[in-house]
């Protein structure tokens, strides 16, 4: 290198100890990083209660509606008991943290699907009664028939999502981390 340099060597204990108490921490942000991970699991939980944030969920179909009954909250039958909403889970390590669901349908509702694009498949229908018009009935004969997967449009609800206000509550957990040590 070329110019001035200068070689500081720190002599106050105070301050060495505070050094070396940093490098500590920066070896194992396993703290930190569970701090962050409460952050945006809450930040996605809050997304299921309000319907989507920044861009709002689009509304149930007609079906979904008529099974779930009308303004049923948006992926949120089983709520926290065992839904989507309640599957969010985080991990921390030592360099990371780890946010997701173990529900096999996250996908879906995160990025969508049309109609049939998983294909088709064959179900048994048993023989039964329906209903027509007039009280009339008629006997239906046990058949097999092809369903498309998913039967009909899923639009996209993004919920795993990191909102422009939790960067700010996530840069003010890093700053009390790395000046204060804790998180």
């Amino acid at each position: 290198m070329s110019g001035v340099t200068l070689n500081v060597t720190v002599e106050d204990k105070e301050v060495s100890r505070m050094l070396a108490d940093l490098g500590r921490r920066m070896d194992n942000l396993r703290p930190v990083m569970a701090v962050i991970g409460s952050i945006i699991r809450t930040s996605i939980v809050r997304n299921f209660e309000k319907s989507g944030r920044q861009r709002k969920w689009k509304k149930h179909s007609k079906t979904t509606e008529k099974k779930r009954g009308a303004g049923a909250k948006i992926l949120q039958a089983q709520g926290a008991a065992g839904g989507l909403s309640g599957s969010i889970h985080s991990k921390a390590y030592k360099d990371k943290v780890i946010i997701g669901t173990n529900k096999i349908y996250a996908a879906v509702h995160q990025f969508g699907a049309k109609k049939g694009s998983f294909g088709t498949f064959a179900v048994n229908v048993r023989e039964h009664l329906r209903k027509a018009s007039a009280g009339k009935s008629y006997r239906v004969r046990a058949h097999t028939r092809k369903t498309a997967l998913p039967w009909g449009d899923i639009p996209k609800r993004p919920f795993m999502m990191v909102q422009d206000e939790d960067w700010t509550e996530i840069m003010a957990t890093i700053n009390e981390y790395i000046t204060k040590g804790g998180a």
